[in-house]
């Protein structure tokens, strides 16, 4: 038994330390909205698991954001005017410091509809997202999603369309207010223009929808991701010399949110690899896909996942043509 004790201690010394970020609790309504507080300096507010609708007005992924001595640094601004209003009142609840920049981690209306509440109150505010997302939706997108929130919520929810404005690469390590932040671009993932945030005094990464906890990963737009480009960028943020993990749909927590994330993706691809093997096409085999993933049958949009399953299958099917 002191055995047994003396190696459960070391255990816990040797697990990662993640700050403030346990026992994130996800609110089933907007009313419910809660601050978290992961690390002295980062609190995130943890959306609603869901579609975009009337009652979470659009409050569906996760917002964070980073307070300095100078001013606050936002992380993906909500679904909605509306959303972006509420985060800036959880950001007043903590300190009465400007919003000086704000990251967008990628185009999905859920992640920036907010940006235009934070560009009202501060006008000048900076806002990145990656070229290539800057770019779409300067192409049409921008109207897409407005068009797609403002049929689930209303349109004076949702408001206008205010677009990033600071395209970057990936691979920058940006100064704001003091403090350093690296983006992390691995290519097409979960879309073609995700950045990660890291944000290294506190050995945190924003990681965007790359890393899901909880819901079926990339369901809701599986033909903006790539399956095997997401298991990459997943292994490419296990690596980072970070302790925390702040998805962009689920609970903030340590490896195990995007281990998990990575491991459904895993599953999910050499179940539809297999099947297609032995010739069954993507209806055929949707029940054993789904049977195969049933340690995740708790996970929100479980019952599903036949697009992501078709949408998999004819990522394997390109493939044999390249």
């Amino acid at each position: 038994m002191k055995k047994l004790f003396l190696i459960t201690i070391v255990c816990l010394l040797m697990a990662p330390f993640s700050g403030y970020a346990h026992n994130i609790n996800i609110p089933k309504d907007i009313k419910d909205l809660k601050l978290s507080k992961i690390t002295d300096n980062i609190y995130v507010v943890h959306g609603i698991q869901g579609m975009p609708d009337k009652s979470n007005k659009g409050f569906i992924s996760n917002s964070g954001f980073v307070v300095s001595d100078q001013g606050v640094v936002i992380i993906d601004s909500g679904g909605s005017m509306e959303v972006g209003e509420m985060l800036l009142q959880k950001i007043a609840e903590v300190t009465d410091k400007p919003v000086i920049a704000v990251f967008n981690t990628h185009l999905h209306g859920d992640h920036w509809l907010g940006n235009a509440a934070v560009r009202k109150a501060y006008p000048k505010v900076r806002i990145y997202a990656h070229e290539r997302a800057i770019e779409r939706l300067t192409a049409g997108e921008a109207d897409q999603w407005v068009d797609i929130f403002t049929q689930a919520i209303d349109k004076t929810v949702v408001g206008k369309a205010v677009l990033p404005d600071t395209a970057l690469k990936g691979g920058e390590s940006i100064e704001i207010a003091g403090n350093t932040y690296n983006t992390h671009h691995t290519g097409h993932a979960h879309t073609d223009n995700d950045i990660m945030i890291e944000y290294p005094a506190d050995k945190a990464l924003f990681a965007g929808d790359i890393v899901i906890s909880g819901s079926v990963v990339s369901a809701a737009r599986p033909e903006d991701f790539s399956a095997k480009g997401q298991i990459a960028a997943l292994e490419y943020a296990l690596k980072l010399p970070v302790d925390t993990y702040i998805p962009g749909h689920g609970p903030t927590g340590g490896r195990e949110i995007p281990e998990a994330t990575k491991r459904f993706l895993e599953v999910l691809y050499e179940s539809v690899q297999t099947y297609y093997d032995e010739g069954l096409a993507d209806f055929e085999m949707r029940d054993k896909v789904v049977a195969d993933l049933k340690e995740f049958s708790d996970w929100s949009g479980y019952d599903g996942i036949g697009r992501l399953i078709s949408f998999v299958y004819q990522q394997i099917e390109a493939a044999e043509f390249e």
